[in-house]
């Protein structure tokens, strides 16, 4: 068998290319060499996602109907659904340790989450009350 010869291998450095610029500059995901990265801004105190303006009253039911016997608690808004449903629902899964999905305007919690939920809902300044 006669082997092919090694080929030549192409140099990807910025000083070999004809333009003197790397492909991460041309496509804006690096600076150039000869500019200087933009100074750091200070972070503002703006809110986190998911607290926003919050309704005013809030509704929390323990549901086990048509799933198969698991808990899942329902949170309703009375006053209006929140501003954004989905940064509010990852705040708190992420407080309750638990998952949920948006169903409508309604959250849901997998599992038994009413105290909780009433609590961490409490401390954002929502009223809360227990349905059936």
């Amino acid at each position: 068998m006669t082997g092919k010869g090694k080929k030549e291998r192409i140099s990807v450095d910025a000083d070999s290319s004809p333009l003197g610029i790397s492909l991460g500059a041309l496509l804006g995901k690096e600076t150039p060499r000869d500019e200087t990265p933009p100074e750091k801004t200070e972070p503002s105190t703006a809110a986190s996602p998911g607290e926003g303006k919050l309704p005013g009253r809030a509704v929390l039911s323990r549901e086990t109907k048509g799933r198969g016997g698991k808990t899942v608690t329902r949170i309703s808004f009375r006053d209006g659904s929140p501003h954004d449903t989905a940064a509010l629902l990852k705040s708190l899964r992420t407080a309750m340790g638990c998952g949920g999905t948006v169903e409508g305007d309604d959250i849901l919690l997998q599992g038994d989450q009413a105290d909780r939920a009433s609590a961490w809902l409490s401390a954002k300044g929502v009223r809360t009350r227990r349905g059936n």
